[in-house]
């Protein structure tokens, strides 16, 4: 069963971006906040196959939600920094922190946005929001 459950969560984080779309809708008045799918960033820092897709199953949560964006990382993290890049005008936000949380601060207006990261165990990621 718990093999189960790890090999559908695993599809369901393969199957993540083709629902960005309808995901990725923040701004829009819903009171939850809405996830970053995010990956492993390879243009930074390649690594092997099976460590990418152990870094996807269980990496990092993010989310956006009225001007924030938050990043959970898993507790044995010591170090998170980030940056949120606005693609119309390359605007940019840069935050880090001392701990497996971190918070930034970023516009609300509408656009398409990228977040990367880096984690202290050398993890980078790289994700994609919208807001209309």
């Amino acid at each position: 069963m718990k093999n189960f459950v790890k090999k559908f969560l695993l599809v369901l984080l393969a199957l993540l971006p083709c629902f960005q779309t309808s995901l990725m809708a923040a701004g829009d008045g819903d009171p939850d906040p809405e996830l970053i799918p995010v990956k492993p960033n390879t243009d930074i820092n390649p690594r092997p196959r099976a460590r990418a897709r152990f870094a996807v199953e269980n990496g990092p949560v993010c989310y956006y939600y009225q001007g924030e964006v938050s990043i959970e990382a898993e507790s044995g993290i010591s170090f998170i920094t980030a940056t949120v890049t606005r693609l119309e005008d390359n605007e940019s936000w840069t935050n880090s922190a001392m701990d497996d949380t971190l918070i930034i601060n970023v516009s609300e207006d509408p656009g398409t946005y990228i977040l990367t990261f880096t984690l202290s165990n050398g993890q980078s990621y790289i994700g994609e929001y919208y807001l209309y």
